[in-house]
């Protein structure tokens, strides 16, 4: 189970929470005429059924533990997770370091949406919940189960477009 399963509670905004296809490019991928052209399945679920998955490494790197360090600061105001379960969830991970650069992106995102506006807590919430879903599934499929009480749809696909923009590292403190 990656991190992004174990926010399970920040998707109750929105009712069910997003498997299959976390940590999963969803953009289109090349293929050759061999090759049957295939979506990504898009499997939602009742968060409650999500079960963690086995601590698979001893420690993480230094560079890594900056960046886990940099994305939990980033966060801190909606997901008052502690920094050593963030940790204890990248070390449970099969590719940290892929899954770390999907946290950077949506750090990157959350920081370039919110920055630029004065948003309640409420709608900072909001604003993560759409990037923790997107990081998962297509844009079409967020806004099917997407149920924002402040932000509009508009403001979702806002937040996405900035989320498909190429990454860049988290920054804090903007």
């Amino acid at each position: 189970m990656n991190r992004i399963g174990n926010l399970a509670l920040a998707a109750l905004a929105c009712g069910t929470l997003l498997l299959g296809a976390c940590g999963r490019d969803t953009q289109p991928q090349t293929r050759t005429e061999s090759q049957p052209q295939t979506q990504p399945k898009t499997e939602w679920i009742d968060p409650a059924k999500v079960q963690p998955g086995p601590i698979r490494r001893e420690r993480l790197s230094d560079e890594q533990m900056a960046r886990v360090r940099r994305v939990q600061e980033v966060f801190a105001e909606v997901d008052p997770t502690p920094l050593d379960k963030w940790v204890e969830d990248f070390r449970r991970d099969l590719d940290p370091d892929r899954e770390l650069a999907i946290w950077e992106r949506m750090a990157a995102a959350y920081t370039g949406y919110t920055a630029a506006r004065r948003l309640t807590p409420e709608a900072k919430k909001e604003v993560f919940v759409v990037l923790l879903l997107r990081s998962g599934a297509p844009e079409e499929e967020v806004l099917k189960q997407l149920k924002p009480k402040v932000l509009g749809v508009q403001d979702a696909r806002d937040i996405m477009r900035l989320y498909s923009a190429p990454p860049q590292p988290a920054e804090v403190g903007r």
